[in-house]
Order: structure tokens, then C-alpha cells, then sequence
């Protein structure tokens, strides 16, 4: 089973940095051009020049945006603009938000974990994973030797988030910052008894990804470069573990958002067509207005039921009417894989019934819905279909029988900030 433990974690030094809310940012994969400016001119200590530095066209393999992380990295610790703690800590990591008219606070720890190099599978996944940015982040970890920003993953015991609030509830916080409408706050919990005891209880748990698939697989890869080099045992000792920020598997504590589908080319399809190819299998609703739409979709959220938009038209909700008819489709998946919504849209819906390609080049995805109907409205796409969001249950499900979802099926909310705590091998 994979090992939990503490770590000294490498941290903006208060008394060089201010503002600890200016030099933070998202995960590297959900920071855009015109947000990776923007954090760029908050503050020149910025964590973006370190997991997204920019690219210039003047790069050669000496000077790049890879062995500038490592410069900015190393001038930083040199500067004590970074500072390692002097004690082994767990960091607990809160995120506080409203979701609706609910306020919901996400509590879990960031600390070590082993990785999986013996071919176990404790660590499970749920999304498959691409060459490219497995190169990019590769690259970063061979030149910067850092994991600079945790993945999230999911466990099974609730015991742990219990006494990481009754620490919080006695303790003063040591990071305290909004973001984007999110609370952020972090406490440091160096108390050895409290550690043994949260070690004890992630013992023999399965853990699954919730997001960082990619830095996963790149810890994993790096660690073995590492272990079959020459480099120092200390060296090799810290490239087994990598950074992760743990939360409870709570349907009430987590927030999975949907991902929806533009297509561009419906292959020729009017309306009318696409509702009398759709209406054997679905309840068609005709909706006026994207907020009634979006209701009745989330009505329809413990169903199988889709939104479509062509554009200069109402909403159209559909609600499958059997399952097993669906199920006809991609036989040689498991039944749970087959009835995800993002299966049926793709398979049965688009492919079977509608004969429109999903391959990636017709298919964008955007998380935003309103952003997604103004698309169609903006004439580059044909049609938007939306989905409700894929449940914590269904993820979990999915991991255990080793299968993979199709892409963009999940989109965790909110993501761990980067900036707040560095594993530095």
C-alpha cells in the first residue's frame, strides 16, 4: 500500500512576501495566455514562472522556459523569498465556497505519498493521460526537481477529516487568502501524535485520482530515472513520494462540475432531423431560455438526460426513456462505464443515433455553460450539448474496475492552489 507521511514544506517567506495572494495561481493545465500575464505582472515572484514559464521564441536547449523555472526557483531560495520549515508537517488545506445558496468547506492535508513503481495498483485512476504534456511536465521535474503543486486524491475515512478539524478548531491558520471567489486556508500540523494517527488510518486504503493524472504518471517516471541513475541516495530516497493534497471521498464536500460539448460539424443535420432521430429514445423537452433549460437539466440530474443547442432556437432537454436501449451500444464495456452520461452522449447519441464524429478535432469542451451556447450563437460551432456532472460515486466506481472514462468527464471544483507548499527532492 502506498505510504502517507510528512514532509518539510519549502513556503513564501511572510516577511519577503507580503501578499500571499499575489503570488499564487491554479494548477498549471487551467491557467490560460491572458491569466499567465496577468500573474506575471501581479508580482515578480509569481509561482507561474516556476510551473508555466513562458515560451520565447529565442529557446535553445540552454535557455528555455524550463531552465528558467529552475533560475527563478534557485534565486528565490538563495533571496529567502522561499524558506523550508524546520519540522516534518502535514499542511491541512481548507477550501470554503458557496455552491448554490450551500456554503460547503472541503477540508483535507497535503503531505507525502509513496509511489506505485512495482506495478501495484492501490493508486487508481480514472481519466487516460497524453504524451505531450507528460513531456512538458516531465521536463520541469528533470530540470527543477519539485514537485511545485500537489495533485488531489481521494480516501475513504472520515476519521481523518474529524481530527483534521478539531486541529483546525483549536489552531491558528497559516495561510489565509480568497481566490476567485474561494477561501483558501492553511494550517501547519507538525504534532507527531496526531501525525501517527492519520498515517495509521490512510494504512491499507485504496486512493483514487481525482485530478493530476499526468503529474502522477510523470512522478512515477521521473522516480525511476532517478532510481536507475547515479544519483545521490537521498536523491533517490525522495523521488519514491510526491506531493498530494488528501480529502474524503463525501459526495457533500466535493463538488464535480460537468464539461460540455461543442461540435462543428453536425454533418449537414437540421433540427428536425436531429429531434426525429433523438425521439424514440428520449423524452424531448422544448425549453425557453438558457436558466429554464439549465433547471430542467438539473432536475433530470439521477436520470441519464442531456441539453442541446443549435442556435436561434430554444433549449432542447432530453431525458433518456430506458437505459437498455443504450446498452446495445459499446457491449464489451462494463455496464457501470456504458451508463455514464458522458458514455451515452458519445456513444449512443452522437456516434449511434446522430452519425456526428467525437474525435478531437470536431469536439471542443468548455466549462462554462452560458459561455458554451454563446459559442453556438457565434457561429464557429453547430450545436452544444450539455451534461449534468459526473457523481464522486461514479468515479470511484470507474477506478475500481480499472477502467477509464472518456475525456473531460470530470472537472473537480475548486482545484488546489499552487504556490502554497513545495516538495523540493
Amino acid at each position: 500500500m502506498p505510504t502517507v507521511k510528512p514532509f518539510k514544506a519549502i513556503r513564501y517567506n511572510a516577511k519577503k512576501v507580503k501578499s500571499v495572494s499575489s503570488v499564487i495561481a491554479p494548477p498549471y493545465d487551467v491557467i490560460p495566455k491572458k491569466m499567465q500575464d496577468e500573474l506575471y505582472r501581479k508580482n515578480p515572484y509569481n509561482v507561474v514562472r516556476l510551473i508555466l514559464n513562458k515560451i520565447s521564441s529565442k529557446d535553445t536547449a540552454g535557455n528555455n522556459r524550463y531552465t528558467r523555472s529552475k533560475k527563478a526557483y534557485d534565486s528565490w531560495m538563495d533571496k529567502n523569498v522561499l524558506v523550508q520549515d524546520e519540522a516534518d508537517s502535514f499542511y491541512i488545506y481548507s477550501q470554503i465556497y458557496k455552491q448554490g445558496s450551500k456554503t460547503i468547506d472541503q477540508v483535507g492535508f497535503i503531505g507525502l505519498m509513496s509511489l506505485e513503481l512495482d506495478g501495484s495498483e492501490k493508486v487508481l485512476p480514472h481519466e487516460n493521460t497524453l504524451a505531450a504534456p507528460k513531456k512538458d511536465r516531465l521536463a520541469l521535474m528533470n530540470t527543477v526537481g519539485a514537485n511545485l503543486s500537489p495533485i488531489f486524491i481521494l480516501h475513504d475515512d472520515k476519521n481523518v477529516t474529524n481530527l483534521l478539524k478539531k486541529f483546525c478548531a483549536k489552531n491558528k491558520a497559516i495561510i489565509d487568502v480568497k481566490w476567485e471567489g474561494v477561501r483558501h486556508v492553511v494550517w501547519k500540523l507538525s504534532d507527531a501524535d496526531i501525525i501517527d494517527a492519520i498515517k495509521g488510518k490512510m494504512e491499507a486504503k485504496n486512493l483514487f485520482i481525482a485530478d493530476g493524472h499526468h503529474r502522477y504518471e510523470v512522478a512515477k517516471m521521473y522516480a525511476r530515472q532517478v532510481l536507475a541513475s547515479s544519483a545521490p541516495e537521498n536523491l533517490k530516497e525522495s523521488a519514491r513520494y510526491m506531493m498530494v493534497y488528501f480529502v474524503e471521498a463525501d459526495e457533500k464536500m466535493l463538488t464535480v462540475l460537468p464539461t460540455h460539448r461543442l461540435i462543428k460539424d453536425i454533418s449537414g443535420l437540421k433540427e428536425d432531423v436531429i429531434l426525429k432521430k433523438l425521439e424514440g429514445s428520449f423524452d424531448i423537452y422544448r425549453i425557453k431560455g438558457f436558466k429554464n433549460a439549465m433547471a430542467k437539466l438539473d432536475k433530470f440530474r439521477d436520470g441519464h438526460a442531456f441539453g442541446i443547442y443549435l442556435g436561434k432556437s430554444d433549449f432542447y432537454v432530453l431525458k433518456l426513456k430506458d437505459v437498455a436501449s443504450s446498452d446495445n451500444v459499446a457491449k464489451d464495456r462494463p455496464k457501470d462505464w456504458r451508463r455514464l452520461d458522458v458514455s451515452i452522449l458519445h456513444l449512443f447519441v452522437l456516434k449511434h443515433l446522430l452519425g456526428i464524429s467525437d474525435e478531437e478535432g470536431n469536439v471542443e469542451y468548455m466549462k462554462d455553460p452560458l459561455e458554451t451556447a454563446r459559442a453556438v450563437d457565434g457561429k464557429k460551432f453547430k450545436a452544444a450539448f450539455f451534461l449534468n456532472p459526473t457523481k464522486v460515486s461514479e468515479v470511484k466506481q470507474i477506478a475500481r474496475l480499472g477502467e477509464r472514462m472518456p475525456r473531460k468527464s470530470t472537472y473537480f471544483y475548486p482545484k488546489p492552489l499552487t504556490g502554497l507548499v513545495i516538495n523540493k527532492h
